[in-house]
């Protein structure tokens, strides 16, 4: 189909584009559509494909227009892409359609943001730090007792003069009331509650301490200002108790009876199996951090325009799980008390950064012929395999058939691909550092 585009506007990355068909061409273009659409056509009362073209025209011509316009554009900025030598970064939007009168040329006008010009840094040029985890017999002494811990069996406490203390299991009874009235989930027979666990709201474990078997006794008490329960946020609530058991954790012993419950036979072999897993964790952390690390300095050695589509559909997706999130109750904690023009101020920063991390990485792969081999992508699905039994043949199915699935795979192995070329060229130095430092660096809210 013949057409004529003329490039109108260029802002930025933005390109605007008008473009005009003949009203002939268009219109051969809808009856052809139409005629290939009657062959197979099936009505009551006609032959199959023998509908007269007078009734396919009057049923289904608005509909076949509707499908051959949407082709035309399409077609439309094809051509425009490949005429000005420029690469969409996102799917062009139409921006005005002339409704079409028989006898006139078809017009319509298109907007696309094109991918940016990135030129790489000098990657040679950067340093970073790579956190070597060294374990300590401590480290292994803790996992081995958080093992024992774990495996620990509840006895009572048979000393009627005990008083409550950190780790001790009390069995009680609670009646909870604000200005004298009982609130719905303030009541609980039998309830367990181990000290130091921070179950409940704080406060409330530091009225059991000190407390005797069948004590039975009253205490005011205020609900945080970010209790989960809008109704109970800030309230002051009475609780009535009366403590009716009490328990400690009678924890085994590490010996080889208790390696042999992990498959081991021997303390020392589990203990080696401890530092293996331990370290695999530290490393991954370590790992972690050097890519945030490594984001950070290349936003900070990256400067060029962002394309707007892509940017706005980071930041929608975002937003929605933000606000998904927020219906669920579930508000991060530096999200409170900002409007709403703070928070999507800050969540579009967060877009912008990743958007240009995705792009400056895509440029570090592209340029470097970086790609996932068969090899590495069954590997992948095999893992994903693993982790689902019983659903073996559906995962394959997904990966190896649904593009965006198979996408999802591939971008965290890409982005991998290129922080290992990056590293390559940097300057790298192994740093020897407490694996609990590691953690603790982790732990510490950021954007990768």
């Amino acid at each position: 189909m013949t057409m004529q585009i003329n490039l109108v506007s260029e802002e930025g990355l933005s390109r605007a584009f008008d473009v005009t068909v003949p009203g002939v061409d268009f219109e051969a273009k809808v009856d052809q559509n139409l005629a290939g659409f009657a062959k197979d056509l099936k009505l009551p009362g006609f032959r199959p494909g023998k509908v007269p073209m007078t009734v396919v025209r009057s049923r289904y011509r608005a509909s076949i227009m509707e499908e051959v316009m949407n082709e035309t554009v399409q077609e439309a900025v094809r051509n425009a892409l490949t005429e000005h030598e420029i690469t969409a970064a996102a799917p062009a939007n139409v921006t005005e359609i002339k409704p079409f009168e028989a006898g006139e040329d078809v017009a319509f006008s298109f907007s696309v943001d094109i991918m940016p010009t990135i030129e790489l840094a000098d990657f040679s040029k950067l340093s970073f730090d790579r956190m070597n985890p060294v374990l300590e017999d401590r480290h292994i002494d803790d996992a081995l007792n958080v093992l024992a811990q774990r495996g620990a069996e509840p006895v009572d406490i048979e000393n009627k003069k005990h008083k409550v203390k950190k780790d001790d299991i009390v069995i009680l009874d609670f009646v909870g009331s604000v200005d004298g009235e009982e609130r719905p989930g303030m009541k609980g027979e039998n309830a367990m509650l181990q000290i130091g666990s921070g179950m409940f709201i704080p406060g409330f474990e530091e009225q059991l301490t000190g407390k005797k078997l069948g004590d039975e006794f009253d205490f005011d008490i205020t609900f945080p200002e970010d209790y989960n329960a809008e109704e109970l946020q800030g309230i002051e609530a009475n609780f009535k108790i009366k403590i009716k058991e009490l328990k400690q954790l009678d924890k085994p012993e590490i010996d080889e009876e208790f390696a042999k419950k992990f498959g081991k036979e021997s303390v020392e072999e589990l203990r080696l199996q401890i530092k293996q897993e331990l370290d695999s964790i530290h490393r991954r952390s370590s790992r972690f951090l050097l890519k945030r690390e490594i984001m950070d300095q290349l936003m900070d050695t990256h400067s060029f325009d962002l394309p707007a589509g892509l940017v706005d559909n980071e930041f929608n997706a975002i937003w929605q799980q933000i606000m998904n999130e927020a219906k669920a109750g579930r508000v991060d904690a530096e999200d409170k008390g900002k409007t709403e023009d703070e928070l999507k101020g800050e969540y579009r920063q967060i877009a912008e950064r990743r958007v240009r991390l995705g792009l400056v990485l895509s440029e570090v792969a592209t340029s470097n012929k970086l790609d996932v081999t068969p090899e590495e992508f069954n590997a992948a699905i095999q893992r994903e395999m693993a982790m689902h039994p019983g659903e073996e043949a559906e995962i394959y199915q997904r990966y190896t058939t649904d593009p965006n699935a198979r996408q999802s795979l591939i971008a965290p192995m890409m982005e991998d691909k290129a922080v290992d070329y990056i590293l390559e060229l940097a300057k790298v130095t192994e740093v020897d550092t407490d694996p609990d430092k590691i953690e603790e660096l982790i732990d510490q809210p950021t954007e990768i």
